[in-house]
């Protein structure tokens, strides 16, 4: 299904572009597909408003390596025609292309890949789903809807739950990442001290 796709661009948590050999094996790498339609919004632009709290965060209490790279132009995958799919049929159809698209690739928990697509999903009156993610798993599913909704999809991945999330206050009532979503909140731009231990512990586990 992959044909071709533009030069990725690498983010991490050391600010540079090349991480040693020994640590890139074990590597937390997400892969972020922007949708070709977000074609007017720069890497660097995603990656300032959408991932790099998310990395100050994660930076915050491990210190584990992270890279984010950015795919564009990837066939079957970036051009997913997913505006009249549900969510779980968008993320099924996401993961099924990945799947072949890292075939011939070592499987590794490790190795997460989220799709970044414009507009939410399955609009129900005022409700709408921002997101979809596996949980435990390598594929995942955001907007543009919320600033947080990367972090909180990518927090699945990593096996963060709703439960473990907390309400917090920053000045007003925030949520931490993975809590779910009400506008009357503001954002805390972290996750809860129990959603916290989940990934270090997910990060341990699967770097052995």
């Amino acid at each position: 299904m992959f044909r071709h796709s533009r030069a990725a661009l690498v983010f991490g948590l050391s600010c540079t572009l090349q991480i040693p050999a020994a640590l890139a094996a074990k590597s937390l790498v997400v892969t972020v597909y922007p949708h070709d339609e977000l074609v007017e919004i720069s890497d660097e632009q995603l990656n300032t408003d959408y991932f790099q709290h998310w990395l100050d965060e994660m930076r915050s209490f491990t210190d584990h390596p992270i890279e984010i790279v950015f795919r564009r132009n990837v066939e079957g995958i970036t051009n997913i025609d997913y505006a009249n799919m549900a969510s779980s049929q968008i993320l099924d159809t996401f993961t099924q292309a990945i799947v072949e698209l890292q075939s011939s690739h070592p499987f590794s928990f490790l190795n997460k890949h989220l799709l970044m697509t414009r507009d939410s999903y399955d609009h129900s009156g005022a409700n709408y789903n921002a997101g979809l993610a596996y949980f435990k798993q390598n594929t995942a599913i955001a907007s543009l809807a919320a600033y947080n909704g990367p972090a909180h999809e990518i927090g699945h991945m990593l096996s963060t739950t709703h439960e473990d999330a907390e309400l917090k206050f920053n000045g007003w009532i925030c949520e931490t990442y993975t809590h779910p979503r009400s506008p009357a909140r503001s954002n805390c731009y972290r996750y809860s001290d129990k959603n916290r231990a989940n990934i270090s512990e997910y990060l341990k586990y699967n770097s052995n």
